[in-house]
């Protein structure tokens, strides 16, 4: 609920904070993400959003590489390509995971090693990010807003 995620090859693509709320998977997250922004398409031409609508398809786009989807949807798929897609790799990339509260949880497949593709950094929470996950504001944050 407090975490907010960023992919910064897909042009810093970013998660809002209560945007997604419970369990995912990196592969649901993504996946989630791709069918949120393809849903709103056709709005965004009604509004005459072409620049906006030709941005997110680029990013839809780039979401399903990384899923090593194709354009095609599920429905019009035969079954083996979909078992085909689904024991793709996901490419290498970035992810920044930023929870405040703490709640998030990325599988280490190392463990108990540490894993080598993952860096994780602690940090105090400032004041406002006390106010986001519901602690009682400090008056720095009262003073900050």
């Amino acid at each position: 609920e407090s975490a907010e995620i960023k992919i910064p090859c897909l042009d810093d693509f970013e998660i809002s904070r209560r945007t997604q709320v419970g369990v995912f998977t990196l592969e649901g997250l993504l996946k989630n993400a791709s069918i949120n922004l393809e849903s709103q398409q056709s709005e965004r031409l009604l509004l005459g959003e072409v620049d906006n609508f030709h941005r997110c398809r680029l990013v839809i786009y780039k979401l399903r590489t990384l899923l090593g989807e194709s354009e095609q949807s599920g429905e019009e798929s035969s079954y083996d390509e979909l078992a085909n897609e689904q024991t793709k790799r996901i490419p290498p990339f970035t992810l920044i995971l930023d929870d405040p509260a703490g709640n998030s949880f990325i599988e280490n497949p190392n463990a108990p090693l540490p894993d080598p593709n993952m860096s994780l950094e602690k940090y105090f929470r400032t004041p406002t990010q006390d106010m986001i996950v519901g602690l009682q504001p400090s008056r720095d944050a009262t003073e900050v807003g």
